[in-house]
């Protein structure tokens, strides 16, 4: 099931927007997609849609689905792909930083690596708290992120959070966590240097000395070996990103 998946995601990124394409065959996106193929008949926001490929995913089993982009030209994807597949096309122009939506009005929110625009780790607060404030009591968030700890991904990145600290921001804001994943916790060749050297090493040549995607891709059963390492907290701090789904409590009157 999850190898019919992985090759309907990349058919549409090359179909629709392939200079637009992830670039990473082992991306964490493909478990978000996977998820979001099991909700039915709720009401979603996919911020940072891009040209909505977690959307069409979402929409294609049967739930409501809105994106939301800052940039316009993706959505010329967004829309073209939507009407390929005879789903509703509901998508939004505009930053998340200025919500349009009224408190309270999703049931899930999808944020599938998007805030790295967020040039501060207090902006970025500010920005997933406005967010945040659309789910309803009950709804619930699903959060992908690059790991701060990871060379690759953290570098230059003071927005980057780890998984622990975004645990406790959810925490923090009346969330409550259902699930936690590390993703691709496969080393470098040069596992063994402490992570302030691995930092001062160029970052090009860095992403030389890990396992290339398009290969580990062919390996049997790569998908199920990282969805079983990424349950072991101490390969966290290793992996280049991670998932968190959390879950809004009701109200105490409630």
């Amino acid at each position: 099931m999850f190898r019919d998946l992985h090759r309907r995601i990349i058919r549409k990124w090359k179909t629709y927007a392939p200079e637009r394409w992830w670039g990473d065959y082992t991306d964490i996106r493909f478990y978000l997609a996977e998820r979001l193929t099991g909700l039915k008949g709720e009401k979603i926001l996919d911020a940072g849609c891009n040209m909505g490929i977690m959307a069409s995913e979402a929409a294609a089993a049967g739930n409501t689905v809105v994106g939301l982009e800052l940039n316009p030209l993706p959505l010329n994807s967004y829309r073209a792909m939507f009407r390929d597949l005879g789903l509703p096309a509901l998508a939004v122009n505009g930053s998340w930083r200025d919500l349009m939506f009224r408190e309270g009005s999703f049931d899930i929110l999808v944020l599938g690596w998007v805030l790295y625009c967020d040039r501060s780790a207090e902006e970025k607060s500010r920005s997933l708290s406005k967010l945040l404030k659309l789910l309803r009591p009950g709804g619930r968030v699903y959060f992908v992120e690059a790991n701060r700890l990871c060379p690759i991904q953290g570098r230059g990145a003071d927005c980057f959070w780890t998984i622990e600290e975004a645990r406790l921001f959810f925490e923090a804001h009346g969330l409550e966590i259902r699930e936690m994943l590390g993703w691709n916790p496969l080393p470098s060749l040069l596992f063994w240097l402490p992570l302030s050297l691995k930092m001062r090493i160029p970052q090009i040549i860095l992403l030389c000395l890990y396992p290339p995607a398009r290969l580990v891709q062919y390996l049997p059963g790569w998908y199920a070996l990282f969805r079983f390492l990424g349950r072991f907290r101490r390969l966290w701090r290793f992996c280049r990103t991670y998932y968190i789904c959390a879950e809004k409590l009701q109200a105490p009157n409630a």
